[in-house]
């Protein structure tokens, strides 16, 4: 997802990287704005609902609202399911 994101952001989009790992989160948008984009990292857990909630929190008082979102949380891992 990074080198979509690093895309993106060329781009002229203003990206929000979300990982369980914060720090990984955080050190691709840091390679983003080196560059000259615009991104943050965030923390989120996509199995819990209230690490969801937050994160959307984060991510509009940086940004406004979500134009566009892609999905790489979960791969093909059995929990990682969209039914809630």
């Amino acid at each position: 997802c990074s080198t979509l994101a690093s895309a993106l952001a060329k781009q002229g989009n203003k990206i929000a990287l979300l990982d369980l790992n914060k720090s990984s989160a955080e050190a691709v948008a840091d390679k983003i704005n080196k560059s000259g984009g615009d991104a943050i990292g965030v923390g989120a857990n996509v199995l819990e609902k209230e690490s969801l909630i937050a994160a959307k929190k984060e991510v509009n008082e940086a940004f406004g609202g979500c134009d566009i979102l892609i999905n790489g949380a979960g791969g093909n891992h059995p929990l990682g399911t969209t039914s809630n």
